[in-house]
């Protein structure tokens, strides 16, 4: 559905006077030290302690700001929250320190899904914890594969007062990247014509499912098979003959091909399942994703997001879908990746007013 309701505002964030601190935080049982920024509300204090949220950022290596070419969503979303008397912890993923993008200790190669819910566990025990903070009202929001983490966290109890999902799956990773490649590809050649027939995108497609969906099942035979499939596809493509590469060289294309979707996050993600976690979730959820998303897109994540919420149960639950916003909720036009430099700042006015209409309305009730 379109949103429309609760007396959306403009939001102008206005964080003068609120604290910020730079914290560490030890993970339990990991050699991770997360590092990040604590911003509390001026009128915060031990005696009139404010509600919380704490910011899990997607995939890939990220800073505590979710920088990305040059736009910071998790800097934009943390002052906004702060201007309307919320606690924000956000923080550099850890590994990011040796990868020269943060602060946080540990390694990111090798790290999963189930890895970084360790880390988020960590980072709510730490804001719940903090004197002018009231640890049951702490509220967790992930954005894109945040939106898994926050998923086991939900299916954990982890999870205080309520979850915000932004642009976050809801089906299994390898059908997510495959209709997520498809859609990219379609929506790119509708704008600027590749060449490709129709029958050709469909035949691009279906082995790019193919390759995909075999690294999930762990099957090394159709692995391979799929792989060469690709390779095959894309010499013809070329004008070339597959037939005519050595084998030794088709081994390695073969290898060359799997070996981005057989990285340790990647191989997690592709077999990853939320739906039983969000059945379990023991919180109310808000779900938000923009209509033009072509990463997490909403036709085929927003109404199984809303059946699994319904599953669990929690009648102040929603999901929605606002209009002309793309994957960093930016307004945008194609919802293309190519655009989101150009598209203006991410988290628009109106998402930041859902998510802080909702809250408050959680902690209302």
């Amino acid at each position: 559905m379109t949103f429309s309701g609760w007396g959306v505002m403009a939001f102008q964030p206005d964080v003068a006077g609120a604290a910020s601190e730079e914290v560490r935080i030890p993970v339990p049982g990991q050699d991770v030290v997360l590092a990040g920024t604590l911003l509390v509300p001026e009128a915060a204090s031990k005696d009139a302690k404010a509600p919380g949220v704490v910011l899990i950022t997607g995939s890939s290596a990220q800073d505590r700001d979710e920088t990305l070419l040059g736009k910071k969503p998790f800097k934009v979303l943390a002052e906004a929250f702060v201007a309307k008397g919320y606690a924000v912890l956000r923080y550099d993923d850890r590994g990011t320190k040796a990868l020269g993008i943060g602060e946080s200790t540990g390694s990111f190669a090798g790290s999963t899904t189930a890895d970084f819910a360790l880390d988020a566990a960590a980072a709510i025990e730490h804001l719940a914890s903090h004197d002018a903070v009231d640890g049951s009202k702490v509220f967790v929001c992930g954005h894109s594969t945040g939106g898994l983490v926050t998923a086991k966290l939900l299916r954990e109890g982890r999870v205080p007062a309520g979850a915000i999902l932004l642009a976050s799956p809801s089906v299994v990773g390898w059908e997510l990247l495959s209709y997520q490649t498809d859609k990219i590809l379609r929506e790119t050649d509708k704008r600027q014509p590749t060449g490709l027939s129709p029958e050709q995108i469909d035949q691009m497609d279906a082995v790019q499912t193919g390759l995909i969906r075999a690294v999930a099942v762990e099957d090394e035979a159709e692995q391979r098979a799929r792989a060469s499939d690709a390779i095959d596809f894309n010499v013809r493509l070329g004008g070339g003959d597959p037939s005519a590469i050595p084998e030794e060289t088709m081994d390695t294309l073969i290898a060359q091909a799997l070996a981005p979707l057989e990285e340790t996050w990647m191989n997690y993600f592709l077999k990853y399942d939320p739906a039983d976690d969000l059945r379990l979730a023991q919180v109310p959820v808000l779900a938000i994703f923009g209509a033009l998303d072509v990463q997490v897109v909403p036709e085929q994540n927003a109404g199984l997001m809303a059946e699994y919420l319904r599953d669990a149960g929690d009648e102040r639950s929603a999901v929605v879908t606002i209009e002309s916003q793309n994957h960093l909720f930016q307004a945008a036009k194609t919802g293309l990746l190519d655009e989101y430099a150009t598209a203006g700042e991410p988290m628009q006015p109106v998402v930041i007013d859902i998510m802080v209409a909702w809250m408050d309305r959680v902690l209302a009730e």
